[in-house]
């Protein structure tokens, strides 16, 4: 990615906030989200709120749509699932979708990476999916 050699394109903010998930916690998770969303969530999208393109998600999924952001959320595999509102548009840019996974559904971000590098890499989905008798001994 980093050297431009995929479609996807790379964004060095983006695959900082992939990687270290940063919170911020100077906005108190709204009580009218606390019965569903766990506070590390909400802080973590309060990170995410600083990266272009995401400045609304927050706003969105407290104001706009807090029932559909939870149905997403209570997904099985919510990753395979379109986010509500215009963030559905995530479909076509899977990293950034990554990013909100990573937010909302951490125990998800696995399963999500292994679809991105399954869609993105060359050969990806061979990748993913060699095993233990794939390798030379």
């Amino acid at each position: 990615m980093q050297k431009g050699q995929l479609e996807a394109e790379y964004n060095q903010a983006q695959m900082q906030f992939l990687v270290y998930c940063p919170l911020t916690t100077d906005t108190p998770c709204p009580a009218s989200l606390k019965d569903w969303l766990p506070e590390t969530a909400w802080y973590s999208i309060q990170s995410l709120i600083k990266l272009d393109g995401f400045e609304q998600f927050s706003t969105h999924l407290e104001k706009e749509a807090p029932r559909r952001f939870q149905d997403w959320y209570n997904y099985l595999a919510p990753e395979t699932e379109k986010l509500p509102l215009d963030w559905k548009r995530l479909e076509s840019l899977p990293f950034q979708k990554m990013l909100v996974t990573r937010c909302l559904r951490p125990d998800r971000v696995t399963v999500a990476l292994s679809h991105f590098i399954a869609k993105t890499l060359p050969s990806g989905k061979k990748f993913v999916e060699c095993d233990a008798t794939s390798s030379a001994e």
